[in-house]
C-alpha cells in the first residue's frame, strides 16, 4: 500500500511548501512586472530543454517497466548491482536512465517499481539517489556549448559528472550499506550453485529465468499495448508539468529576490546554484577570472550539477512522495555527488587544459548571452539540435544497458568457478 501519512507528517515538507508558498506571493505583490518576465525565463527553459530531453524517456521507461524489461535486465545484473551499490538488479536499468536522460527521470521509474511492488521504500529511494544525474543536453550542449563555446569541455563535465555519481552510490554502499532480505533471485543462483551445474547449463538457465521475469512482470500488468501507451503519456505529462512548475516558481523567487540582495557576482552565483540548477550553471559560466580562477569556477560548475538545486530536490519529492521517501539518503548522495565532482575536476583541470588550451578564454565570461525573456537565448538549443540530441541520448542508453549487462555477466564469472 502506498503510504501517504509520512508526507503529511513530515515538518520538513510541510516549512519547505510553506515557504515557497509566502514567497511566491511576496515576489508577485513586491514585483508584478519582475515576476513575469521571470516566469518566462523558467517556462523558456523548461519547454526548449527539459520537456525535449524528458518526455521521450518518460514514456519509454514506462513502457519498458510494464512490458518487464527491467526486471529480465535485473536478473543478470543482480549480483552486480547488489556487490557494488546494495541494490536490486532493477538499479541497472534506472542507472543507464538517469545517466543518459537526467532528473527526475530515474526518480520516476524508480517510484514505478515500487509500485509494481518490485523494491522496497527503502530501495526506491536509494535507487532515486544513486540514479540522480543533470541532462546531457545541458552538459553538453547548454553549459558546453552554450555558455563556454566549446562542446569538450561538455563532455568532460559530463565524464566528471558520471563518474562523481558513481562514486558516490558506492560510497554511501560502503558507509551505509543496504541491507534488504534475499531476493527470488538471489535463491534460485544459490540453488543453482548448490547444485554445480556446467557453466553452459547456468547460463541458459539465467536466460530462462530473465525471460520468465519479463513475461511474469507483464501479466501482472495486464494492460493492453494501446492502453499502456495512452497511460504511460499521460503520466509522463503530469510528470513534466510538476517538473514545469517548480521551475517557474523557483524562477520568480529568484529573480525578484536578486533585486532585493547584494549584486556581488560570486553571491549572485552561489545563490542560484543553490536553487535551481540551469540558473545556477548559467551564472557560474559568466564569472570572469576575477573573482575566481578558471579551474575553480569549473570546479565550482561540476558542484551545482552533482549538488543540482533545491528545485530538483523538491521535483524528486513529489514523484517519490507516495514510496513515502525521506530526504537524508537523497541528501547525502547529493553532498558526496558534489564534493567527488569538485576534487575530480581540479584533478583533471591541468591536463584538460594541456590538450586543449583555448579552454581558458573561453571560460572567461566574455559572452552576450542573456536570461532576459525579451532577448534571444541564444544558449538554448533549437528544437532540430533537441532532436539530434534526443537520437544521441538514446544511442546512449543502449549503449549503457548492453554495457552494464556485459559487465554483470562477466562478474559471474569468478563467482561461478
Amino acid at each position: 500500500m502506498l503510504n501517504l501519512r509520512n508526507l503529511s507528517k513530515s515538518p520538513f515538507a510541510t516549512m519547505v511548501t510553506g515557504l515557497l508558498a509566502i514567497l511566491v506571493v511576496i515576489c508577485v505583490v513586491y514585483s508584478p512586472g519582475e515576476a513575469f518576465q521571470a516566469s518566462g525565463v523558467g517556462l523558456t527553459i523548461w519547454w526548449r530543454i527539459v520537456f525535449p530531453a524528458l518526455l521521450p524517456f518518460v514514456v519509454l521507461s514506462q513502457i519498458l517497466l510494464a512490458r518487464g524489461f527491467a526486471h529480465g535486465l535485473g536478473t543478470l545484473l543482480d549480483p552486480f548491482t547488489r556487490q557494488l551499490l546494495g541494490l536490486p538488479g532493477s538499479t541497472g536499468w534506472v542507472l543507464a536512465l538517469g545517466m543518459t536522460t537526467g532528473f527526475p527521470a530515474a526518480a520516476d521509474a524508480a517510484a514505478t517499481l515500487y509500485k509494481q511492488g518490485k523494491v522496497s521504500s527503502r530501495e526506491a529511494e536509494r535507487i532515486a539517489a544513486v540514479s540522480h544525474f543533470c541532462s546531457p543536453m545541458l552538459l553538453v550542449i547548454v553549459i558546453g556549448a552554450g555558455f563556454v563555446g566549446r562542446p569538450d569541455f561538455g563532455l568532460l563535465l559530463l565524464a566528471i559528472h558520471w563518474a562523481a555519481g558513481l562514486l558516490a552510490g558506492i560510497t554511501l554502499h560502503q558507509l551505509w550499506p543496504e541491507r534488504s532480505e534475499v531476493t527470488p533471485n538471489q535463491s534460485e543462483a544459490k540453488h543453482r550453485k548448490n547444485n554445480k551445474l556446467p557453466l553452459g547449463q547456468q547460463r541458459t538457465s539465467l536466460f530462462r529465468l530473465a525471460l520468465k521475469r519479463m513475461e511474469q512482470a507483464r501479466q501482472e500488468d495486464g494492460r493492453t499495448f494501446g492502453k499502456l501507451l495512452g497511460d504511460s503519456v499521460a503520466s509522463g505529462v503530469q510528470t513534466l508539468m510538476i517538473i514545469g512548475g517548480y521551475m517557474l516558481i523557483f524562477s520568480v523567487i529568484l529573480h525578484v529576490l536578486l533585486l532585493a540582495l547584494p549584486s556581488q557576482p560570486l553571491f549572485v552565483s552561489l545563490l542560484k546554484s543553490s536553487l535551481e540548477v540551469h540558473l545556477g550553471t548559467f551564472a557560474l559560466s559568466e564569472l570572469s577570472p576575477a573573482p575566481v580562477a578558471p579551474a575553480l569556477a569549473a570546479a565550482l560548475l561540476g558542484v551545482v550539477l552533482g549538488w543540482s538545486g533545491l528545485c530538483a530536490y523538491l521535483q524528486v519529492r513529489a514523484i517519490l512522495s507516495p514510496a513515502g521517501m525521506k530526504e537524508r539518503t537523497f541528501l547525502i548522495i547529493r553532498l558526496l555527488h558534489a564534493m567527488y565532482a569538485y576534487v575530480l575536476t581540479l584533478l583533471l583541470w591541468k591536463p584538460f587544459i594541456h590538450w586543449m588550451p583555448g579552454i581558458v578564454p573561453a571560460f572567461s565570461g566574455d559572452r552576450s548571452l542573456s536570461l532576459d525573456s525579451n532577448a534571444p537565448a541564444s544558449w538554448l538549443p533549437d528544437w532540430q539540435l533537441a532532436f539530434g540530441v534526443m537520437k544521441w541520448q538514446l544511442f546512449m542508453l543502449a549503449l549503457l544497458t548492453f554495457g552494464f549487462a556485459v559487465i554483470a555477466l562477466l562478474w559471474r564469472r569468478p563467482s561461478q568457478r
